[in-house]
């Protein structure tokens, strides 16, 4: 007697058993190699952002700083004469690393005269010339608002503000705090930063009483936005702290009609 097993077709237009199992091992694997590649970008990414951010400053610096006074490094080198041949390693090599030096001793010799008459003139003197004096006036005060005092906090607090619609709310950092001069209500600015990169963003004057404080930090709060979210604490304080009057005004009727407790008036309390 035969006791090997066959394979009893199904009917037709409907798969078996193993038709079902290849795609889903198939997309099993695929899932693992996009994890995978997934894995590899949050490593990768965060270090070539970093390597572009410092090679586009060199870059600036060495294009309009370190190069012109290389050549005039180099000029000098010459004895005034263009003609004159000097070593490779000096145009190569030593130039350069000599116009850095004079550009961070020029930069230091430069910061004694940042809270100078000096500094008052040339303030005064561009910010009197039309068109130049409003993009002048932006540029300078955003470098005011960085140069502060040591222990002071640049940002403020983080809060949630109603953004882009009351529906929602969004991460924001106070940065100054004004009145209105009508009801002299407080107004908190804020800057509500775009992910994943909070250098952009926008800025918005809200009243202060409108602001959910926020429990989480100003590096936290940068942190998840950098994230997207991916790196965000586990516990907000996304509503505020009301009463249950407040909150829900049905459950406030409800409650103002339940009579008081009332004593057993002499009864027999129940077993």
């Amino acid at each position: 007697m035969d006791t090997k097993s066959t394979a009893v077709p199904g009917p037709p237009g409907v798969p078996g058993p193993h038709a079902e199992s290849a795609p889903t091992g198939l997309r099993r694997v695929w899932h693992g190699i996009q994890g995978r590649i997934l894995g590899g970008l949050l490593i990768v990414l965060p270090i070539l952002i970093t390597v572009w951010v410092i090679y586009w400053l060199y870059s600036t610096l060495e294009k309009y700083v370190i190069d012109p006074l290389a050549l005039l490094v180099l000029w000098q080198a010459r004895g005034h004469r263009p003609g004159t041949e000097l070593p490779f390693w000096f145009e190569a090599y030593a130039a350069p690393l000599i116009a850095l030096v004079i550009a961070v001793v020029l930069l230091y010799f430069l910061g004694f005269f940042a809270r100078s008459r000096l500094r008052r003139v040339i303030d005064g003197a561009l910010l009197r010339v039309p068109g130049v004096s409003i993009v002048y006036n932006g540029v300078r005060n955003v470098f005011l608002a960085l140069d502060r005092q040591r222990g002071q906090q640049r940002l403020q607090r983080a809060v949630l503000v109603a953004y882009p619609h009351p529906g929602m709310r969004a991460p924001a950092f106070v940065t100054a705090t004004c009145r209105d001069v009508e009801t002299q209500k407080a107004l908190l600015c804020v800057f509500v930063p775009t992910a994943p990169v909070p250098a952009s963003g926008f800025f918005l004057l809200v009243p202060e009483e409108e602001v959910t404080e926020l429990n989480w930090g100003v590096e936290e709060t940068l942190q998840a936005i950098l994230s997207a979210g991916l790196t965000a604490p586990p516990g907000v304080s996304y509503f505020k702290a009301t009463s249950v009057t407040e909150s829900s005004p049905v459950a406030a009727r409800l409650a103002s009609e339940v009579p008081p407790d009332r004593p057993n008036e002499g009864r027999p309390p129940l077993a």
